[in-house]
C-alpha cells in the first residue's frame, strides 16, 4: 500500500513541476513547495508509521514556505526592474535629448489667434422689370445676402508641457 501512495505523489509532484511554466514566481515556488514538502512528509511519515498524514501536513507546509519565497522573489525581480527603469531614464535625459540642453518645465502660454466674425445680413432689394428671350419678368423684391465680416484677434491661454530647449 505503501508503494501505491509514494508513486501517486511522485507523479502528483513531477506533474505539478512541469505545469509551471505559465506561472508567476509565487505559483511556482508554491507549487515546488508543495511538492518537496510533500516528498520530505512522505518519507519522514514513513519512518513514523503514518506516510499520509506525513504527506498532508509536509505539503502544507511546502505551499506555504514555498508562496513566501516565490512572493519575495516577485518583489526583488520588481524592485530591480523599477531600478533598471530609472537608470534608462536617467541615462537618456542625459544623452543626446537632453544633454547640455535647458528643461523647460510645463506652464501656460498666451498664444494669439483669428476668428473670422460674419456679419452678413440679407437685404430685401427692388428688381426691375426685364425680359428674358420669350419670357417677361415683372418687377419684384428679391433677398440677397450682403457678405460682410471681420478678422477678430485674440488671446487663448494654452498648456505646454515640460520639454528640452
Amino acid at each position: 500500500m505503501n508503494n501505491k501512495i509514494i508513486i501517486a505523489y511522485i507523479c502528483a509532484v513531477v506533474i505539478s513541476i512541469l505545469t509551471t511554466g505559465c506561472m508567476t514566481t509565487t505559483q511556482k515556488g508554491t507549487a515546488v513547495g508543495t511538492g518537496v514538502g510533500a516528498a520530505l512528509g512522505i518519507g519522514i511519515g514513513a519512518l513514523a508509521g503514518h506516510a499520509g498524514m506525513g504527506t498532508i501536513v509536509g505539503a502544507g507546509a511546502g505551499a506555504v514556505g514555498g508562496a513566501l519565497v516565490g512572493d519575495h522573489m516577485d518583489q526583488e525581480r520588481g524592485e530591480a526592474e523599477k531600478a533598471n527603469l530609472e537608470r534608462q531614464l536617467e541615462l537618456e535625459r542625459q544623452s543626446s535629448s537632453g544633454q547640455g540642453q535647458n528643461k523647460i518645465e510645463g506652464h501656460y502660454e498666451y498664444v494669439k489667434k483669428r476668428k473670422w466674425v460674419d456679419t452678413s445680413k440679407k437685404e430685401r432689394i427692388w428688381v426691375e422689370e426685364r425680359q428674358e428671350g420669350n419670357r417677361r419678368i415683372e418687377g419684384h423684391y428679391e433677398d440677397m445676402n450682403v457678405p460682410s465680416g471681420y478678422w477678430q484677434e485674440y488671446e487663448e491661454k494654452i498648456w505646454i508641457p515640460g520639454h528640452y530647449e
